[in-house]
């Protein structure tokens, strides 16, 4: 049954999922159980199981034109909105708002994700949250690298948790991106499920229809079953393969030497990361001319042929960085191709500084020269012998704007991804800087948080390595399943005491993803360089924990790490469980904590100890084998 824009339609969902058994000697049924009926009468969606949770969203669409909105069930329980017109028009977005209830006493708790990599990722109180002038939470964040300090309290990109510790949860998730950009919102009355309405519009002719993305709804009381469950939603939406790699192991140049890397920097680690049996080597930002020139500059006079060869006969992957959406404004290719860049809506280029350290547009990839531009940039370094690519900055592709074909951001980011692994074929890529969702099924690793330092502040610190666990923490169920994640590369160098490091150790292996170190190895000390390549702890990446309540850790929301300096307000959980049966303890606080410790073999230090009390200073962490 349709409705029409003027005709607003009540799309009910009751997700209640608590069944009550009336006999005494019956088990008793395991509450929000998964044994949920869905019932579409033509007007309402119906999930009932009464005393568990409830939400009620009423559905209407901005746009011009005559416009009409259904909703099907796909096989899978998944809700497939389809927009229509009779007569033609322009669709902006859809949205979905209403009420809610959850069972429980406890204050609910948003369980959020930011855009892309680098955005905002936790748990969060809900609050009264600002509304725009169509009466749509003011969302932000995805835009240029700079918009992550303007993701909005309340808001949940791509896919977001309401749930209350004691109780019941209800999750509201986009099943893969592939047309619009999507996003949820909580205040303490109100959910919002939104497609669309950041820019782009859609132009549909007389007749015809547009399948939107299905929106997955979920009740539970275990919520991170349900994100689980949600990513394997995804997967059987998206066709997205596991992945079929272990996590790699690796060390990169980044967080030592920022763009000031030499190809001596480089052979002069080559040594202590033999000795360490790392796989990959990758050069990070500094190697190339300019951003849209990757050839090497002055800093790498053998040429990058040479150095990716001397990298493989070192024993090593070889690993390269690059930004590929954008080019510099003082490259010939950016001079001689006037039509190759994308522009606002108002017609003007796109422009973007990275604070100021430069002047880049972002290539069209709907542009065919362009595209065969770029796509020769990418096969002459898998020529030059590069093996595993971080490709960085990729929200780029996906900004709103004109292109050459008339097309979305995010159908422009999936021919940008598509290309960019066309390119590389089946060797390693990392997309850091991405929009989660629609990056899924591209990349075997995917950045799950901001930058770990910085360089106006080079040297490790805890609250930003508290800010990047929390963000991965969140990000976690899709370890393993979607990709493997990269926490970013573990610092473990002075002025961290040994406590310190210990814990940069452990949030990594929390993430269950991939083991990158990041200090000069050349200056770091051998116990420190065995301490983050402990053996027993590395063997056990590819394994995904799971944190004791995780709708407890909640977190104050900000714009970025060097925030979380002044007001330390992030929490990332404690306690974290092993399919393998280990337990992790970490305080990322700035405090000493005391933990139950599990009992068994503390395995960064080989401590031996049975079951009871640990106290943890600030920033440590312990591993324990029972």
């Amino acid at each position: 049954m349709a409705y029409t824009t003027a005709s607003i339609f009540s799309l009910v969902i009751l997700m209640n999922a608590c069944a009550k058994s009336e006999e005494k000697a019956a088990p008793e049924a395991e509450p929000c159980s998964k044994s949920v009926r869905a019932e579409w009468d033509g007007s309402t969606l119906r999930h009932a199981v009464e005393d568990c949770a409830e939400v009620s969203l009423t559905a209407r669409l901005l746009g011009s034109g005559d416009l009409s909105v259904d909703f099907e069930q796909a096989k899978d329980g998944a809700w497939v909105p389809t927009i229509s017109s009779t007569t033609g028009g322009r669709f902006s977005a859809l949205v979905l708002e209403g009420p809610w209830q959850l069972m429980g006493t406890v204050e609910p708790a948003l369980w959020r994700q930011g855009y892309q990599s680098w955005s905002w990722s936790g748990v969060m109180a809900i609050d009264p949250i600002e509304l725009d002038e169509d009466g749509i939470p003011v969302v932000g964040g995805d835009g240029d690298a700079v918009t992550v300090i303007h993701e909005s309290a309340g808001t949940s990109w791509w896919v977001g948790l309401l749930g209350r510790e004691d109780g019941a949860s209800v999750l509201i998730g986009q099943q893969g991106a592939l047309k619009t950009r999507f996003f949820t919102a909580f205040d303490p009355d109100t959910a919002w499920a939104v497609w669309g309405h950041r820019g782009d519009e859609i132009v549909l002719d007389a007749g015809a229809t547009l399948r939107l993305d299905p929106v997955w709804i979920d009740v539970g009381t275990q919520p991170w079953q349900m994100h689980e469950d949600y990513a394997d939603a995804v997967i059987g939406q998206t066709g997205t393969a596991l992945p079929d790699e272990a996590p790699i192991t690796g060390w990169a140049t980044w967080y030592q030497y920022f763009e000031d890397i030499t190809e001596e920097d480089v052979r002069d680690n080559f040594e202590p990361a033999a000795r360490l049996g790392l796989d990959v080597f990758q050069i990070d930002d500094g190697w190339q001319m300019l951003w849209g020139d990757w050839q090497a500059d002055e800093g790498f006079p053998s040429g990058m042929t040479n150095l990716a060869a001397d990298i493989q006969s070192e024993g090593f992957v070889p690993g390269l960085w690059m930004a590929p959406m954008y080019v510099h404004r003082q490259t010939e290719t950016y001079q001689t191709h006037p039509d190759w860049w994308v522009r606002d809506l108002d017609g003007e280029e796109v422009s973007f500084s990275n604070l100021g350290t430069g002047d880049y547009a972002i290539i069209d990839v709907t542009h065919p020269d362009a595209a065969a531009w770029l796509t020769e940039v990418i096969e002459t370094k898998v020529d030059e012998g590069w093996e595993y690519f971080k490709f960085d900055f990729l929200y780029a592709a996906a900004q709103v704007g004109l292109r050459h074909e008339e097309v979305t951001g995010i159908e422009a980011y999936h021919r940008a991804l598509r290309l960019l692994r066309s390119a590389i074929g089946d060797r390693w890529m990392l997309a850091c800087g991405a929009p989660m969702l629609p990056s899924v099924g591209y990349a075997q690793s995917y950045r799950s948080g901001a930058d770990i330092a910085f360089g106006f502040d080079r040297d490790p610190q805890l609250s930003y390595l508290r800010w990047q666990a929390r963000s991965t923490a969140a990000r976690a169920f899709s370890n393993g399943r979607w990709w493997w994640l990269d926490a970013d590369q573990i610092l473990v160098r002075s002025p961290m005491d040994k406590s310190e490091a210990t814990g940069s150790v452990v949030a990594n292996a929390i993430s269950g993803g991939v083991w990158m170190l990041g200090d000069d190895l050349t200056a770091l000390s051998e116990d420190r360089q065995d301490l983050a390549m402990t053996e027993a702890v590395v063997e056990m990446r590819g394994q995904t924990p799971v944190p004791d309540a995780p709708l407890a850790s909640v977190s104050g929301l900000d714009g970025g790490p060097v925030l979380e300096l002044s007001t330390p307000n992030d929490v990332v959980p404690t306690v974290w469980r092993f399919p393998g049966g280990e337990v992790a303890l970490l305080n990322l606080s700035d405090s000493t904590i005391t933990l139950n410790g599990p009992g068994g073999t503390e395995l960064l230090s080989g401590e031996a100890a049975s079951p009871g009390p640990r106290v943890l200073s600030a920033g440590a962490g312990e591993i324990w084998r029972p």
